[in-house]
């Protein structure tokens, strides 16, 4: 092999100078960068050393199950096997037996049934003085509410549809459900959704979460697609990870970061036609037959047709990046108008006098080159344009790294692992070894017996008891002696197959798998191997919740590093959309042509800056408790208090649609609790009501008694006044009928007087 790479293990590549002019950083300083990283890793001082290479690939054989089978060979075969005599172990099958996939299963599926919600919170001083503009106008609108509706209501103006809180109570449960939320933070969240959707996101979780599971690393990628001019994320295998070494874990301090890539020779020499075929030659024989590569006996390259037999070769490739600062050098001098002038000064050059001096500006910037290990060509050397500012003084890398500090799952398991994969093959070998079920023949009290003059064989005898299960013997010989001593059968049962080996391997495993668990967390419950039926509900709750907990360090790391991907996208996106106009249309569809505008604007502000954050999303169990608690508020009490409207319903829906678990549960809370306080209110006000108009109507029933009695005696007054008047116009009447009387008895009288006194004239 003409080109060896030891010698980054044992020579000295230190980095480069990083305070010289920035025109002499050029490509030869790129290569002594990237070599410097690639010794470092070499030499084991990175975060994750070169000698962790092998521990790595073979704790992930481990976990996938597919360990190398050699090292149980070399323990349970002996000389007279390995040469090829087929007894014992050499008649079992060597596929390795393995729970771990199974464990990292459980947690894989753990973690994707979380999902999460990029929540975008502009932190820069613009932001902050609307939002605190917006919760000063709406505290003016409360405390006025009354003055506003009077003068609105003068002037014409309809505004009842406006939002106007109660207390100031409310006025938080609204800051927190997101009432102040700016349109740029909006638009920022749909863009980062966007970016982890064309990123396949889901494929990167799974492979991140094993990542850590088996090996305890993490890492992401953020960058720009070239040809789409969208932002996008990708996986990074810690494998072939380089990054400055770190105590702290999610190594948000380190200066270089870089991975190992693969390439095609062919791209190669479409990437830099400078390198000679000589140098690609050289590479391809180092890598002839490794790293994926097929073995080639002869190398050639055609001249004419330009191509190679080794074109299609994987070579290693180191894509690098660090972080540099470049000093500029800023004259101003007096002009003899005594205006000032100001321009750029040569590197080096400082004047401090009274007409002209220099100031000296030092820059955070970052480069970023491919180095082909092995050569002395680099390409894609320069800096990055598109850098991640998350201040005005600080820049971000693209890569992302997580590294817990214990040993992980698979590690912890691996001596278990071990044990469980030898107990399979012994019982494999226990299996093929056992004897079948048989029978113990005491042979001579089955010789010398004669059946009808015949002389019969032992074999004969054994013949028929096979056929009819009779069985003829002798018990005695001729002379008269016990032939069996000890009154033993002729023909004793022998028991056949593992018996109690088979209790000593189910024991092993259950022993082993029972480690397992302690180690990883992952209870019986958790991973649903033997469910008990008298479990209780509570009792499985807590179970996974305990599991849940072992396993929560690697859901922090996950969460922690979709995080900080996250901001750097959201910073990569605002920088794509204001300088690239081809990527300003690309995102049009995705967030509108005013969510562009809105990012290009928002750009401009120097100290930009977002709090990114993932929440995770609430589960359907939990949606459905609070939409359930919702549907009973709608519903009266004992006390016949409804706790909610149709309109709070609605709105506690929609903050469960969209995730806002916490503030669905508060407004529901709060909702019930005003409506309580304001309905309890309302009753007391009705029993008041109720009281008032008992009284008015006991004072009404009182005066329609009194007008009743009034009237009654009004009626028996005109009565006894009407009976009066007939009483005395009867009297009135009896006297002239008396009266007449007493005149015509007069008158009667008086002629029978006359009639007297003219028949006495006449008898006279």
């Amino acid at each position: 092999m003409a080109i060896s790479l030891e010698k980054y293990a044992t020579g000295s590549y230190p980095f480069p100078k990083d305070d010289i002019n920035p025109a002499d950083k050029n490509e030869a300083w790129g290569k002594c960068w990237c070599e410097a990283m690639y010794a470092q890793w070499k030499c084991s001082k990175t975060a994750i050393p070169f000698s962790m290479v092998k521990e790595i690939q073979s704790l992930r054989e481990l976990a996938d199950g597919r360990q190398n089978i050699k090292q149980y060979q070399e323990i349970l075969l002996d000389e007279s096997e390995e040469d090829g005599d087929l007894k014992g172990y050499m008649n079992i099958n060597w596929d390795v037996f393995s729970v771990m996939p199974k464990f990292l299963r459980i947690v894989e599926g753990m973690m994707e049934q979380t999902e999460h919600q990029v929540v975008a919170t502009a932190v820069d001083p613009a932001a902050t003085e609307e939002k605190e503009n917006a919760r000063l106008d709406l505290i003016y609108k409360m405390k006025f509410k009354e003055v506003l509706q009077y003068i609105n209501k003068g002037l014409g103006v309809d505004n009842s549809n406006d939002y106007v809180p109660e207390s100031v109570e409310e006025l938080n449960l609204y800051e927190g459900a997101g009432g102040f939320k700016l349109a740029k933070e909006t638009e920022i969240e749909q863009a980062l959704d966007y970016t982890f959707y064309i990123s396949d996101w889901k494929e990167i979780k799974k492979k991140i979460i094993r990542d850590a599971c088996v090996i305890n690393c993490l890492a992401t990628k953020d960058y720009t697609d070239q040809y789409t001019k969208k932002v996008k994320v990708r996986y990074v295998d810690p494998e072939v990870f380089i990054c400055q070494y770190s105590k702290s874990q999610d190594h948000n301090n380190i200066e270089y970061a870089g991975e190992i890539i693969q390439v095609l020779i062919s791209d190669l020499r479409k990437i830099n036609p400078d390198i000679p075929e000589s140098s690609l030659r050289e590479l391809a024989s180092a890598y002839n037959g490794n790293y994926g590569n097929t073995y080639v006996e002869n190398l050639s390259y055609d001249e004419e047709e330009k191509n190679s037999n080794y074109d299609g070769f994987l070579v290693a490739v180191l894509d690098a990046e660090w972080k540099s600062v470049n000093d500029r050098y800023r004259t101003t001098r007096m002009t003899k108008f005594g205006n000032k002038l100001s321009y750029d000064e040569k590197y080096g050059k400082v004047f401090n006098s009274d007409n002209k001096k220099t100031e000296v500006f030092s820059i955070q910037t970052v480069y970023k080159c491919k180095w082909i290990i092995g050569l002395d060509y680099v390409y894609d050397f320069g800096l990055q344009y598109d850098i991640p500012r998350p201040g005005k003084k600080e820049i971000s890398l693209s890569y992302h790294f997580y590294k817990l500090p214990h040993r992980s799952l698979t590690s912890l398991s691996e001596a278990n692992l071990h044990q469980i994969a030898l107990a399979f093959y012994k019982l494999q070998n226990a299996i093929a070894m056992a004897a079948p079920p048989g029978i113990a023949i005491e042979f001579t009290s089955l010789q010398n017996m004669t059946l009808g003059g015949n002389k019969m064989q032992p074999l004969e005898l054994l013949r028929i008891r096979k056929q009819s299960g009779d069985l003829i013997y002798k018990a005695t010989t001729h002379q008269g002696k016990p032939n069996m001593p000890g009154s033993w059968k002729p023909i004793q049962e022998l028991g056949g197959g593992l018996g109690a080996q088979l209790d000593e391997f189910i024991k092993i495993f259950e022993l082993n798998i029972n480690f397992i668990r302690e180690n990883t967390g992952i209870n019986q419950i958790a991973d649903a191997s033997t469910p008990n039926p008298e479990q209780s509900v509570g009792g499985s709750e807590l179970a996974v919740a305990a599991t849940n907990n072992a396993l929560r360090p690697i859901y922090s790391a996950y969460v922690d590093i979709k995080e900080k991907t996250a901001k750097n996208a959201s910073l990569r996106i605002q920088l794509l959309i204001k300088h690239n106009k081809e990527a300003y249309e690309g995102y049009t569809p995705v967030i509108g042509s005013t969510g562009v505008q809105i990012i290009s604007v928002g750009a401009d502000v120097v100290d930009a800056d977002y709090f990114i954050k993932y929440e995770a999303r609430p589960t359907k169990e939990a949606k459905d408790t609070i939409l359930q608690a919702a549907v009973q508020a709608m519903n009266p009490d004992r006390d016949g208090i409804i706790g909610i409207e149709l309109s709070d319903f609605l709105m506690i829906k929609r903050l469960l649609d969209t995730g806002n678990i916490k503030f669905a549960e508060a407004f529901l809370n709060y909702k019930s609790r005003k409506n309580k306080e304001r309905q309890q209110i309302l009753q007391r006000e009705n029993m008041a009501i109720d009281a008032q108009r008992e009284q008015q109507a006991i004072q009404l029933k009182s005066q329609l008694l009194e007008k009743e009695e009034q009237v009654k005696t009004n009626e028996e007054i005109r009565l006894y006044r009407e009976k009066k008047i007939i009483d005395e116009e009867f009297a009135m009447k009896d006297h002239e009928r008396q009266k007449e009387l007493l005149e015509a008895k007069s008158s009667y009288e008086m002629a029978g007087k006359m009639v007297e006194k003219s028949s006495d004239n006449l008898v006279s």
